[in-house]
């Protein structure tokens, strides 16, 4: 059996929210000490970028579909920042660990 990148970690217990819009906006506190990947799930397409103080673009954003939940690797102290597509819409950031 094939094993999933999101298959080696666990939820840490921290969940923050991000209301996406047509300006970009970030969780409110960075990723944990120990976190290493946060999975992804918007209500409605957005661009995303992670970094220490981030702000996402069309151009400098990774593009993240609806209801598509994503593992991504972060580092710790991130924060990640999301710009809307075309609709406003949640986008929930729930850290991992290993």
């Amino acid at each position: 059996m094939a094993h999933l990148e999101s298959d080696l970690y666990r939820p840490a217990g921290a969940t923050q929210t991000i209301t996406s819009s047509g300006s970009s906006a970030a969780t409110s506190n960075a990723v944990g000490t120990q976190t290493y990947a946060v999975t992804i799930v918007a209500t409605q397409d957005v661009y995303l970028t992670f970094d220490a103080a981030p702000t996402a673009t069309a151009t400098n954003g990774v593009f993240h579909k609806k209801d598509w939940p994503t593992t991504y690797r972060v580092a710790p102290g991130e924060k990640v920042a999301a710009l809307q597509v075309s609709t406003g819409g949640t986008v929930y950031v729930s850290e991992l660990t290993r």
